[in-house]
């Protein structure tokens, strides 16, 4: 998998050769200094790289790994360590760090985890997107998401050949304030809600089945991006190609689970299950953005939007569109001698005639006060005009405050235009005005009817 991966390094010997190992491996690789940090950031900023590398050297300030996570959220942030310890792997990813990569190590091994984080980097890139998307639409990602989403994640699920490392994993976890539970690795009902999977084996037929498991995941759409981590004591090289076309996300070797297992699966479920809140608040805000508040009906957005696709489908299927604009009569004199809410609650009611009696394939759309509009795909102008006065003697029908005493009469007025099959030169606005022209006809002639026709 093709990615591209920035380099910092200090070292002019370790750092080249990297790159074009990395470049052998067909990344996309820059380099630059990592001793002056803003020069670093602003070098990182101009290049846009998926993956952040730093190469750790023997005067490396680790902190720097905080700096870049906090100026580079949606990019992945790896520290290559020519000189691996168990305190170094523990103490990077406690300060941001989204993989640690020991050398030496072999181009399959180093190539596959990379591409993992370019993966995961793309996702947080995503992510990034759906929060741009939600502040256009005038609102806060923050107020969407959970205050700490690794606390309200599902359980990590731990499946591992060996029972007894599997129970280790879980102890780790544990201690690390995650939820997780043990499966046995060829349990073939795993495929539920997870924050994450943690698989491991011993034998080749152990990791066989790891990867059966992998597949059945991968395969539900549910579950495409849950985050799956291999642990296990060792992992053997042939794994490695598998472990990249299965979409895993990263691989942790050791005798006994510790801390930077634990870190490493927590970083993980935090990204997942943020984005899950990203994606569900995007559609929560799409929703609102498009919906009238008071009626539930879309609204005046949502057809400026809905209308050019309709007619573009009515042309290409030679099939005709019709539009309706209609206005209430006499409402203006419910809002003046009951007030607001008595006319709320007729509005209320007019959109729930919209919705029971115009046809399925219909939009409803509420412009504003009491101002109303019905797209009707595929229905010519006999066929909407039926529809349209069905909902004009409707509410016509609709008692409210004032009805039974006679001293109110609400109606309303439509105005309807058909765009024939053929007119491609015909826009969204013309289709509009033409049907503005003809409501406003028909509450010259005195409201409570319908006008088709090119007003005279």
């Amino acid at each position: 998998m093709s990615g591209h991966v920035h380099l910092l390094y200090s070292d002019t010997m370790l750092g080249p050769t990297l790159q074009r190992q990395l470049q052998s491996s067909y990344f996309h690789v820059t380099g630059g200094s990592a001793e002056a940090l803003d020069d670093a950031i602003a070098d990182i900023r101009a290049n846009k790289p998926e993956v952040i590398a730093l190469i750790r050297e023997p005067e490396t300030d680790l902190n720097r790994l905080r700096a870049l996570k906090h100026a580079f959220p949606n990019q992945s942030l790896v520290l290559v360590d020519p000189i691996p310890s168990p305190h170094s792997q523990q103490h990077a990813l406690e300060l941001g760090a989204d993989m640690y990569l020991a050398l030496p190590a072999s181009r399959q091994r180093m190539t596959a985890r990379l591409s993992a984080q370019v993966r995961r980097a793309r996702r947080l890139d995503d992510a990034g997107s759906t929060e741009d998307v939600l502040r256009v639409l005038g609102f806060e990602p923050e107020l969407f998401a959970a205050q700490d989403a690794v606390s309200q994640a599902s359980p990590v699920l731990v499946c591992h050949e060996d029972d007894a490392f599997a129970r280790a994993i879980q102890r780790c976890l544990t201690q690390a304030g995650l939820v997780a539970e043990v499966a046995p690795l060829a349990q073939s009902g795993v495929l539920v809600e997870h924050a994450c999977l943690v698989l491991g084996a011993v034998s080749d037929k152990g990791w066989d089945a790891a990867f059966a498991l992998t597949a059945r995941t991968r395969s539900h759409a549910a579950h495409r991006n849950t985050p799956i981590t291999l642990a296990s004591a060792h992992l053997p090289d042939r794994m490695i190609e598998t472990m990249e076309r299965m979409d895993v996300q990263d691989a942790w070797t050791g005798s006994a689970p510790d801390l930077s297992l634990s870190l490493m699966v927590r970083e993980q479920v935090r990204i997942s299950e943020q984005f899950k809140q990203r994606r569900g608040a995007l559609a929560q805000s799409l929703d609102l953005a498009i919906t009238d508040g008071l009626t539930d009906l879309y609204n005046r957005r949502y057809l400026a939007a809905h209308l050019p696709v309709q007619m573009q489908i009515a042309r290409q299927s030679q099939r005709p569109l019709s539009l309706a604009l209609f206005d209430l009569d006499g409402f203006k004199a419910l809002n003046d001698a009951y007030g607001h809410p008595a006319g709320d609650q007729f509005l209320i009611g007019v959109a729930a005639h919209f919705n029971r009696c115009s046809r399925a394939s219909d939009s409803a759309v509420r412009l504003g006060g009491d101002e109303f509009a019905l797209v009707l795909p595929n229905a010519d102008g006999a066929a909407a005009r039926t529809v349209v006065q069905r909902l004009i003697a409707d509410v016509a029908d609709l008692r409210h405050a004032g009805s039974d005493q006679g001293l109110i009469k609400i109606s309303a007025s439509a105005g309807l235009v058909t765009l024939p099959v053929g007119d491609w030169a015909s826009t969204a606005d013309a289709l509009i005005a033409r049907a503005d022209a003809r409501l406003y006809a028909a509450k010259e002639k005195g409201g409570n009817q319908i006008v088709d026709t090119a007003p005279s």
